[in-house]
């Protein structure tokens, strides 16, 4: 819920806008401001991308935040090990913790699931030897639901309960 009782343009007009208008503008990427049912909420999960760019980790705003977050926490959990010697000892180590705290969040709901790997292909002899070390991080946050449909329909079968003893 948004903090709000309006929602107006720079020169102060205000605005109502319907379900369909802030989904039209949800649909150019432009997240807004919609009063609907339960008062004032932030309306839309896409990114200023969308609609030129559909891969979701930069299509939807919260997917996005979730790649940002788990980037930003990688560096600053593992800047402690940079000098440290490139050995087995520490890739075990960087795979082992990063493969434990994904799992945790994919426990809490926080991510679908995720792992590390280190891949041979991606560290080439001229870059380990260089102290360059990748690992390369697979990771699902769920896509919000943008929308919940329900098909209603009439199911005739139902009338043989006016039958019924």
């Amino acid at each position: 819920a948004l903090q709000a009782n309006g929602a107006v343009l720079a020169d102060g007009t205000e605005i109502a806008l319907g379900p369909d208008q802030a989904a039209y503008l949800n649909g150019q990427g432009i997240i807004t401001a919609l009063n609907f049912i339960g008062g004032w909420k932030a309306w839309g999960n896409r990114t200023g991308a969308y609609p030129a760019v559909t891969d979701p980790k930069d299509a939807f705003l919260p997917i996005r935040r979730m790649f940002d977050w788990i980037a930003n926490t990688l560096v600053l959990t593992f800047w402690q090990k940079v000098d440290y010697p490139i050995n087995r000892r520490l890739i075990d180590t960087v795979v082992d913790s990063v493969n434990i705290w994904l799992n945790g969040l994919a426990a809490r709901g926080f991510i679908l699931g995720g792992r590390v790997e280190f891949i041979q292909s991606e560290n080439p002899d001229t870059d380990l030897m260089d102290g360059i070390v990748r690992f390369h991080v697979y990771v699902t946050p769920p896509a919000p639901a943008r929308e919940i449909d329900f098909i209603v329909e009439c199911d005739l079968q139902y009338l043989k309960f006016l039958f019924a003893a």
